[in-house]
């Protein structure tokens, strides 16, 4: 991404908030988002849709045959 036409309003933008200080690479990962581990959430959901299958086969069919 070109943003070599964005420098002088960045520039602007820096010096009338008075964010001089603060360095781009710290902006830039305040806005980026974060990476989500989704490794922990698959099985969490895998074992939700499994007791939730498991509870209504055993109240559609009639019950538990214990």
């Amino acid at each position: 991404m070109n943003l070599d036409k964005l420098k002088p309003t960045w520039e602007q933008f820096k010096v009338i908030n008075a964010m001089d200080e603060m360095d781009e690479s710290d902006i830039l990962s305040c806005i980026e988002p974060k990476k989500q581990e989704y490794y922990f959430k698959i099985p969490k959901r895998i074992a939700q849709n499994a007791l939730i299958f498991s509870f209504l086969i055993m109240t559609l069919s009639g019950g538990c045959s214990i």
